[in-house]
């Protein structure tokens, strides 16, 4: 359409010339060195104007002339270009199909790369366990905005993490922390490395930051919370006065949770102090029912922790059929060498789940009050229920012998 309007105006404007000149005739002269040239003007301005464009034509060609090599310059960097992003985008589909060799191949190939296809090449070598070549490839990456300095000092370290250098990763990850220290994969990197170092003080140290950059959702940073008191319990469970320690150094809600009870009773225990394991499992029973807890309460030598039974056979008043506390019960009664009651509440439990360290344990009690034939029975049931579970065939009952894992 506009190309038809330009035609109808340009038809326009020559008819309309055509009849100025045809009102108008005149005679254009040209005289040099008394020569004279007398041309009609309607002649005059046809040649005049196909003379400009030729002339504006050869200008044109003689401009193209002169400026070949700086185009041609051109040319080739633009061609470059396209080459070059080709061959990225087909690299950077390569590694994330996984085909790392092709990957590494088609992004480390010459050219003006960036620090971006240093990285994907770098990371194609580093899948293929290749560090020489990764590690040249990622000093090669000049990082030169803030951007793709933090974005190649994110990877560094994360791959020495992948390598178990954590020395080197130390390194790589202090100036992160300097400049971007509240970035969260950065916060990611730290609560990464200080979990590979074991430095679980440092850990506790840093989960507020973690919560306050919501790093984690709300429920993964109390996952986190409960994981880091269990770890650093149990790193220190040979040693008492630590032990002790680091138990009154956490948070109220903490030394209530059953997990981190448990473990605080169970290193207790080990250390030999019943009536203190005793206390802790008391007090957090008398705050929420647990089957961890009761089933460590069975470990405590009844012998030496004073009322341990009677009050766990108060609880059953509450509790009557909880499978964990009957076992508790059994336990704590052989002990004692109360064999005829541990008989009993393990009897009642065998009814109501069944497991080998049940029927053993009632084996055991058979055996001290004199029943070896009953007692053989037991511990043929117990073999029989051990190979049925071993098998795929273990009926839908509670199993205990996981309990106190």
């Amino acid at each position: 359409m506009k190309f038809l309007l330009l035609a109808l105006a340009a038809l326009a404007g020559a008819v309309a010339l055509g009849q100025l000149i045809a009102a108008h005739p005149g005679v254009v002269a040209i005289s040099v060195d008394g020569t004279s040239l007398r041309l009609s003007l309607s002649l005059f301005v046809v040649l005049a104007v196909v003379g400009a464009l030729l002339l504006s034509w050869l200008l044109r060609q003689a401009w193209r002339l002169l400026t070949i090599r700086s185009r041609f310059r051109r040319w080739r960097q633009a061609r470059a270009r396209r080459l070059a992003g080709e061959r990225l985008e087909s690299g950077l589909l390569a590694l994330v199909a996984g085909d790392y060799p092709r990957a590494e191949r088609l992004l480390g190939r010459g050219g003006e790369r960036s620090t971006l296809q240093y990285l994907a090449a770098a990371q194609a070598a580093h899948a293929q366990q290749a560090s020489g070549r990764r590690d040249a490839l990622l000093a090669l990456a000049t990082g030169d905005t803030k951007e793709s300095a933090l974005a190649l000092g994110i990877r560094r370290t994360e791959m020495l993490l992948d390598d178990g250098d954590l020395v080197a990763a130390d390194a790589a990850l202090a100036p992160l922390l300097v400049r971007h220290g509240e970035q969260p994969q950065v916060l990611l990197l730290r609560q990464r490395l200080l979990t590979l170092q074991g430095r679980f003080a440092d850990l506790q140290s840093l989960l507020p930051v973690l919560r306050k950059r919501k790093v984690h959702p709300p429920a993964r940073l109390d996952e986190l919370e409960t994981e880091l008191a269990v770890r650093r319990l149990e790193a220190v469970a040979s040693v008492p006065a630590e032990l002790a320690r680091v138990w009154s150094g956490l948070a109220r809600r903490l030394r209530e949770n059953p997990a981190i009870v448990a473990v605080y009773a169970r290193a207790l225990l080990k250390a030999g102090s019943q009536a203190g394991a005793e206390e802790v499992l008391r007090k957090a029973l008398s705050t929420q029912w647990h089957t961890r807890l009761i089933a460590l309460y069975g470990d405590l030598d009844g012998n030496e922790v004073r009322g341990a039974l009677a009050r766990a056979e108060r609880w059953l008043e509450q509790h009557q059929e909880d499978p964990a506390l009957l076992l508790s019960l059994g336990r704590l009664c052989l002990s004692q060498q109360l064999w005829g009651k541990a008989r009993a509440y393990l009897e009642t439990l065998s009814r109501l789940a069944p497991s080998p360290l049940v029927w053993r344990l009632l084996a055991d009690a058979c055996d001290e009050l004199g029943d070896t034939r009953l007692a053989q029975q037991y511990r043929q049931r117990g073999l029989e229920h051990a190979t049925s579970a071993a098998l795929g065939r273990e009926p839908p009952l509670l199993q205990l012998g996981g309990v106190l894992d």
